[in-house]
């Protein structure tokens, strides 16, 4: 008997021995033929007491390894790839030894740099690299990890946590998330761990004069773009990994983040990849760095130029959210009932709403007067493709028929909706809360609802977008710009026709020009103190000509009101003089005489050589806009908000105006362009006049947001 219990005894103590922490079991569970290397991770920090922070560190790591995978892998063909990369790390370091920070983009080593990218990428075409190959498919993380990659990725990271003054700080906890993780964001692949990234990089980190992240990103932009510019250009269009940076054109915002936030981490500079998936005004959604120093302050990095993303304007982003490697225990995934539907972005655990790091925020709590299965409901906002776009979640408290939100921003319009399948349903009115005037007034919360719902009356719109202040800025630039003529090339000769002296409206206007007398040249010459033509569309006008001139019609003058419209009117019939493009070549699809006002010119000067002399009797001119006015033979849809989006009928447009008869009245309106454009967005309607949201009203405050450093 005494045996037998000896025996179980063993057995029950090695039992106990082996079993490791339940969610490390449930990924040992599920990573089928892959199970004994992730433990050997396990027994090999286990195995030795002065690692039981390292074994922590890999528990944390192979515990949330189940939630993260691959949506796409890269096979290499031969290590031709990584030869010629080892070759130009070694030509850019060379080239690098003694060049400050100061000078890394100055004119001498510009052009040095470019001859020798230049010669490297001739000798590589010779023997290019072999372009990997990328098989679609699922890929979970805890099949495919290697215990050699994930050892040493761990000692990398735990070297860098001590030794960087720049991590040494961080709790364990801050540590775990900020630099621990071998992924940053989920479903992208990866190919190199910490101490392979630590040993590509340092190098050139390092030689940085002044130890500032500002400086160290200098030096990480630098070393890759001239990497890249070494690489024989082919079409890599698909993920790889690191070698995003150096091959191929795969330059989303989400590789980018995504590269560099291995790095910096690696390096032992606390990093994390944030995101919003909707902006108050723009489409889209967009993928950034953030980073963390000793004092708590945060910085950006967001090598896209997608300032939206952390600057502070009115189109922003409405919250913010951290990819994060463990899993968030309040997360939608992890907070939902059964069965319960997500919005798609929000469908992982591994996400964590940042939105209070960026702005001031406040709580706000909703009644809910039905019966709801779901512990969440949402707060959308406008999204001009899908005409609503999830902003952040609350949670339902079923017993008080109330809905709890933490993260709601200051003059944001929000949309409270559920879920049901697929269904976005709304269960209140739109809101927004206005930010308190002084430190002893409080938030007020604004409904938005028709006080005389059957009302209905007629609405005269002009734009579908708000005018745009950079635009507007651009286009008062222009004042000062002169219209010239001129019989000789030189235009030694030159007459002025006339001078733009107040600032031009973002639309097509018309100038009389001071002589009229034909000339074989025109040109419109740019000031000196802005040195650009901003001119989206610039047409010189004739009523002289003959049919063998073959001239086009002049475009219209806008017609923004009935009253404008004449239809006895009968002037003369001016047509438009045409570039002498078979001398002048270079004019053919010139921005400024191509008739679209979106692109603008970007030369001082402006040339219309013309085949011979003729007289130009008006000007019309337009500075580069947006064209979200009406344009005459668009086709618009009006939506108005009414528990969803309903419509209130489409229209031709014939001028730059459109009516609408018979509208329910005090509403959130929507202009759509049904024929192009991709900018839109709500307004109301207010003594026969369009208020555009964060623009006439509901508009945000500079004191809504936090300083955050930002770097480009």
């Amino acid at each position: 008997m005494k045996p037998i219990l000896y025996t179980i005894l063993i057995c029950t103590l090695v039992l106990a021995c082996t079993r490791y922490p339940a969610g490390v079991e449930e990924t040992l569970s599920q990573a089928g033929k892959n199970r004994s290397e992730l433990e050997k991770v396990l027994r090999h920090y286990r195995e030795h007491p002065e690692d039981s922070l390292k074994y922590q560190a890999a528990c944390f790591l192979i515990d949330n390894m189940k939630w993260h995978l691959s949506t796409e892998r890269a096979v290499f063909p031969d290590s031709s790839l990584f030869e010629w990369h080892t070759r130009f790390d070694s030509l850019y370091t060379n080239m690098m030894a003694i060049i400050p920070d100061t000078a890394l983009y100055s004119d001498r080593h510009r052009e040095r740099f470019w001859h020798f990218s230049y010669a490297a990428r001739q000798l590589a075409s010779v023997f290019p690299p072999d372009t990997p190959t990328i098989v679609k498919g699922t890929f979970p993380d805890p099949q495919y990890i290697p215990s050699t990659f994930l050892i040493s990725h761990i000692e990398n990271a735990f070297h860098v946590w001590h030794a960087s003054p720049y991590a040494s700080y961080l709790t364990f906890e801050q540590f775990k998330e900020m630099l621990l993780p071998y992924r940053a964001v989920t479903g992208y692949s990866f190919y190199e761990n910490g101490q392979k990234l630590n040993d590509m990089f340092s190098k050139h980190l390092n030689k940085s004069d002044e130890k500032t992240y500002a400086r160290f990103i200098s030096r990480y932009d630098h070393y890759k773009d001239y990497i890249h510019q070494m690489y024989p250009y082919y079409q890599q269009l698909q993920h790889v990994g690191t070698y995003d940076m150096f091959v191929g054109q795969k330059y989303d915002c989400i590789s980018l983040a995504d590269n560099f936030c291995h790095v910096f981490r690696a390096y032992g500079i606390p990093t994390v990849v944030d995101c919003n998936i909707s902006f108050r005004e723009r489409t889209g959604r967009h993928f950034h760095c953030t980073l963390l120093d000793s004092t708590g302050k945060y910085s950006k990095y967001n090598q896209t130029r997608n300032y939206s993303a952390s600057k502070i304007s009115t189109a922003a982003s409405p919250s913010f959210f951290r990819n994060t490697f463990g899993a968030q225990a309040d997360s939608p995934f992890m907070l939902k009932a059964e069965g319960e539907t997500l919005p798609d972005y929000f469908d992982t655990p591994c996400i964590r709403e940042v939105t209070d790091e960026n702005y001031r925020v406040a709580p706000v709590q909703l009644p809910i007067d039905k019966e709801l299965s779901n512990n969440l409901v949402y707060l959308y906002t406008f999204n001009v493709s899908e005409g609503l776009a999830p902003a952040t979640w609350g949670t339902v408290d079923h017993q008080q028929k109330k809905a709890w939100f933490k993260n709601v921003v200051y003059n944001v319009l929000y949309f409270p909706v559920y879920l049901k399948g697929d269904s976005i349903i709304p269960f209140a009115s739109p809101f927004y809360i206005t930010s308190p005037d002084t430190l002893y007034t409080s938030a007020t919360f604004v409904p938005l609802y028709p006080e005389e719902p059957e009302k209905k009356g007629k609405l005269l719109l002009k734009r579908k977008y708000p005018e745009k202040t950079s635009l507007q800025y651009r286009a008062s630039l222009m004042i000062g710009g002169r219209f010239e003529a001129a019989n000789r090339e030189d235009f030694k000769d030159a007459v002025l026709l006339g001078t733009i002296e107040t600032t031009p409206i973002l639309n097509l206007q018309e100038l009389t020009p001071e002589i009229c007398r034909p000339f074989r040249y025109y040109r419109y010459v740019a000031t000196d103190s802005f040195p650009t033509s901003n001119m989206g569309l610039l047409e010189y006008l004739t009523d002289e000509y003959t049919p063998e001139d073959s001239l086009p019609p002049a475009t219209a003058l806008p017609v923004c009101s009935p009253e404008e419209i004449n239809p006895n009117r009968t002037g003369k019939r001016y047509c438009t003089l045409q570039v002498d493009t078979n001398n002048y070549r270079y004019l053919r699809y010139y921005s400024a005489y191509n008739p679209n006002m979106q692109y603008s010119s970007y030369r001082k000067i402006d040339l219309m050589p013309l085949k011979r002399p003729m007289k130009v009797k008006k000007i019309r001119y337009a500075p580069a806009n947006a064209e979200n006015h009406i344009v005459v033979g668009h086709a618009y849809q009006l939506m108005y908000w009414d528990n969803g989006w309903k419509n209130a009928g489409t229209r031709l447009a014939r001028y730059n105006f459109l009516q609408f008869d018979n509208v329910p009245l005090d509403r959130i309106y929507w202009l759509r362009d049904l024929t192009a454009g991709k900018e839109e967005h709500p307004f109301f309607y207010k003594d026969g006049k369009q208020l555009f949201i964060y623009h006439d009203t509901i508009v945000p405050r500079a004191t809504e947001f936090y300083h955050i450093e930002n770097h480009f």
